[in-house]
């Protein structure tokens, strides 16, 4: 490689100008000179701030949700739709759960391409936690365009308009792994649920199943003022047959007790 194909190589690598002029022996006068001869647009120093910072912080896949393409990248969004924590004066992305479901993070951190460690912690009540906590301005970019910001448990949020119905799926499985139930009584009825503090997200995700499923469904608030959404066993085993089709990331604990319900169905149809 000649020196000159050298400074391109580099400085579209995200090195600064004075950077490259110090591998390559030049100024960085001369280093901006030959950019502009051949027509590469100089970042300014408020750009290159911003790239030199983003390269001192762990890794990460940054362009991740950039473009939402795979039924593990809207899986993604919908679980941190509802289980992530996105801060105000930072570009830190959280993730909190129980320990018990420590693999999930596991998965994220994998899928993600993070190198921050998992970290676990005892609450002051005793109960163990595990959190994922990276740091990426281009993928806090990329959420806000979903409604997925800083407080976004008190703002509206909305159903994304993805036209591939295997993304909507993957999304709404995503968000009931964060905050969603399954549930079955003693009659062996199956409930499908999720949960939120505003109705709005919860209304999209309803209109779409029932107009998918031509289901029924209950939409509520409860006495601590939570929106829940409940849909029965008919259209729920329907539901979820089609969420755990996707073969996307999921949430073991829940997709077990999916499991044992449909082993305990097969036994007594057997019977």
């Amino acid at each position: 490689m000649d020196t000159q194909e050298k400074i391109i190589q580099l400085y579209k690598s995200g090195l600064s100008l004075a950077e490259v002029g110090r591998q390559c022996f030049l100024t960085p006068y001369k280093i901006k000179k030959y950019l502009q001869k051949n027509n590469i647009p100089i970042r300014s120093r408020a750009q290159q701030n911003q790239l030199t910072n983003m390269q001192r912080t762990k890794a990460v896949n940054h362009e991740y949700f950039q473009q939402i393409d795979s039924v593990n990248k809207a899986w993604l969004l919908g679980f941190i739709a509802a289980d992530g924590a996105i801060s105000n004066n930072r570009n830190a992305i959280t993730i909190k759960l129980s320990a018990i479901d420590v693999s999930i993070l596991q998965q994220i951190k994998q899928e993600l391409q993070i190198e921050r460690n998992i970290f676990t912690s005892i609450t002051n009540n005793g109960f163990e936690i595990c959190s994922l906590e990276w740091s990426s301005q281009k993928q806090k970019q990329d959420l806000a365009k979903y409604g997925i910001v800083n407080n976004k448990t008190y703002l509206p949020m909305h159903l994304p308009k993805f036209t591939n119905d295997n993304l909507i799926l993957a999304f709404i499985l995503g968000y009931f792994d964060g905050d969603g139930s399954i549930s079955v009584d003693k009659n062996y009825h199956l409930r499908f649920r999720l949960c939120a503090h505003r109705p709005e997200l919860l209304e999209d995700i309803a209109l779409y199943l029932s107009k998918k499923y031509n289901c029924s469904y209950s939409l509520s608030q409860d006495k601590r003022q939570l929106w829940e959404l409940s849909i029965s066993t008919k259209y729920a085993k329907q539901i979820f047959k089609d969420l755990y089709s996707l073969n996307s990331i999921r949430l073991d604990r829940k997709y077990q007790k999916y499991l044992e319900y449909i082993n305990h169905e097969t036994m007594t149809s057997l019977l």
